[in-house]
């Protein structure tokens, strides 16, 4: 199993991440045992104070456990730990916070799908926002377009935000979907973002991901939604 190579500072969390990345990718899985700390630490070009530190969390968090003359484990558990972290995490953020989250993961994740996606998927896109139920703007629509997204680019942190990010808006998606000013221009944002990925414009389809989401804290704020929490 290879690990890639730590090189910014906070040595210690990026381990971390690097390794509840590889738990939620399914490389890493219930019961499976980590590389001693040499190996671990060699293929991570950390040092084991450095790599001792990640564990020491991961453990804390009931991530992994550790057996003594056995070695470090992924615990059976793991998977529903960070999931369950991360859902909470969401829900105590306000509808705000999640908007500007979701703008900085979109602007990445439609460069990826840009350098990713195929020309079968980007139709598919199209395909999707063209459909009766799009253009009536029907709020399950909605959540797909940028669940297609999300699975275009490739990435499963992605596509866990916008499942969980769509659970908790769906309140607000009915209220959404009651104006018919925003019904027509949820469907106008999608249309060119789909044409900016159509034309491999990075530029160009990440200035409309943030006008799309733009238009979405506008319509937040306009109805004094925007600090409510779930």
């Amino acid at each position: 199993m290879r690990f890639p190579t730590i090189v910014n500072e906070r040595l210690s969390d990026k381990v971390v991440n690097v390794i509840t990345e590889k738990i939620k990718t399914g490389e890493l899985k219930p019961g499976d045992k980590l590389p001693s700390e040499p190996e671990l630490a060699n293929a991570l070009q950390v040092s084991r104070g450095v790599l001792r530190e990640a564990l020491t969390a991961l453990q804390a968090r009931g991530i992994i456990y550790r057996k003594p003359k056995e070695g470090t484990f992924i615990n059976s558990d793991a998977l529903a730990e960070l999931n369950d972290s991360w859902e909470i995490s969401m829900k105590q953020a306000t509808y705000l916070d999640l908007i500007e989250v979701r703008e900085c993961l979109e602007i990445r994740m439609v460069e990826k799908v840009i350098d990713l996606a195929t020309d079968e998927q980007i139709d598919e896109l199209y395909e999707l926002i063209g459909s009766d139920e799009a253009a009536e703007g029907d709020r399950s629509t909605d959540y797909y377009f940028h669940y297609r997204l999300a699975e275009f680019s490739r990435n499963i942190i992605f596509v866990s935000f916008i499942d969980t990010y769509y659970e908790i808006f769906k309140e607000i998606s009915k209220i959404t979907s009651q104006y018919i000013s925003r019904k027509e221009g949820i469907y106008n944002e999608h249309l060119a973002i789909v044409e900016a990925i159509k034309a491999r414009d990075k530029e160009l389809a990440k200035n409309r991901i943030r006008h799309h989401l733009h238009m979405v804290k506008d319509f937040l704020q306009t109805h004094d939604l925007a600090n409510i929490k779930d």
